[in-house]
Order: C-alpha cells, then sequence, then structure tokens
C-alpha cells in the first residue's frame, strides 16, 4: 500500500505541471485524480499513447503526459464522472467511463492490437457496469452517427458485453440506459479509419434504487 502511496506521489510530482493545457490550480479538499499504465496484449507497457480525458458533466476536456516508463496521471479534477481515452495507431482505441472521487483512482489500459477482417466498417465492442463493477445486462446503447446521422442499437448480454458492427467513420453520440441507473449520455467521440475500438461504460444507480442484480 505504502509503495502505490509513493508511486502515485511521483507520478503527481512530474505530471503536475504539465496534466493540462491550462494553467495548474491550487488542491481544494473536494479534488479527485487518476493514475495508471497503458499496456499492450503481452502486457509490455507503452509509450507515446495519447490519454486524454472529459468530464461529462461539464465537457471540460483535458490531456495527461505520460512518463517514459508508460505510466500517466492527471491530478487536481474535480469530483464527476470522466470519459477517459487511450489511443496509439496501430492498437484498438480503448474509451472507460470511470466515477473520479476525492483522493486518487487507479484506471489502467490494454490496448489489443487491431484485428485482421474483411470490409472498411468500424466495430465497437464493450462492457457495461455499475460503480460497483457488478456487469449489468439489459443495458441498452445506442450510437448515433453525427456526421452520418444513422442510428445503431444493441443490448448488453447476461455478462454485460456488447459488440456494434458496420459502423462508418464520424463523430458518436453514445447513450446507455438501463432501469434503475442514470441515463449516460456522451458526444463528440470522434473515429475515424476503419476502426476497432472497446468501449468500457460505467453507469450510477438512480438514489435509493438497488445498484444491481446483475451476475459477476
Amino acid at each position: 500500500m505504502r509503495s502505490n502511496l509513493l508511486l502515485v506521489i511521483a507520478i503527481f510530482t512530474q505530471l503536475a505541471s504539465v496534466a493540462s493545457g491550462r494553467p495548474m490550480q491550487s488542491s481544494v479538499p473536494g479534488d479527485g485524480s487518476f493514475w495508471g499504465n497503458v499496456r499492450d496484449s503481452a502486457n509490455a507497457s507503452l509509450q507515446g499513447v495519447k490519454v486524454s480525458a472529459v468530464n461529462i458533466g461539464t465537457n471540460a476536456h483535458l490531456e495527461t503526459r505520460m512518463l517514459p516508463t508508460g505510466l500517466f496521471g492527471m491530478p487536481f479534477l474535480p469530483s464527476g464522472i470522466y470519459r477517459i481515452t487511450a489511443e496509439l495507431p496501430g492498437l484498438q482505441t480503448v474509451i472507460r467511463v470511470e466515477p473520479i472521487q476525492k483522493g486518487p483512482s487507479n484506471v489502467n489500459f490494454w490496448l489489443p492490437a487491431v484485428p485482421n477482417r474483411a470490409g472498411n466498417l468500424g466495430v465497437i465492442t464493450g462492457t457495461v457496469r455499475g460503480f460497483d463493477n457488478v456487469s449489468l445486462t439489459r443495458t441498452t446503447i445506442t450510437f448515433r452517427n453525427a456526421t452520418t446521422g444513422k442510428s445503431q442499437q444493441v443490448m448488453s448480454d447476461a455478462r454485460g458485453m456488447f459488440s456494434v458492427m458496420d459502423l462508418d467513420e464520424g463523430t458518436f453520440e453514445i447513450v446507455a440506459e438501463r432501469e434503475g441507473f442514470q441515463t449516460l449520455r456522451m458526444a463528440d467521440i470522434r473515429l475515424s479509419g476503419k476502426f476497432t475500438a472497446q468501449l468500457h461504460l460505467k453507469l450510477q444507480p438512480v438514489s435509493g434504487r438497488a445498484a444491481s442484480t446483475a451476475v459477476r
């Protein structure tokens, strides 16, 4: 535990001055942060990965800087739900939706290679979980391509997994809905070329209702 804390301090000491495109502000009691690493499917550390974050509630865009070791982090964040994206040419783009609360949160990425497949259209696979990390079944996810106007809809399976195929490149609006949980809405997700991406969602339960009845 102590070694993890020292690692977080070391990362943030090196990243604090460059973690975002605007001048850093002093930390306040409500500040949160995230840190982690990016690896490939063989668990080797990756460098040169672009890691960016969007506060879904305020639409504030931020970009992290990576250390040579493959570690990244972003301190002094207002608490909220963030869309964190890791991308590197030649590998699958991975997008994670994570709640960031007061204190540090660990967010790691694994970027697999883009699979060989026929056709020129995009594929998005992913998972849906609650804030308690329990898989959510029967979640409806709608993908609307704001560039072309086309929409596709899928539903998560018994393991909380989903897949949508034959997507044109463009800027996407994505909505995830499930009874008992707050609707998650995201816009301005840009995917280009013959893309293959992973999308890992977390939904916040409606206040006063059971968190989840899905299997782990």
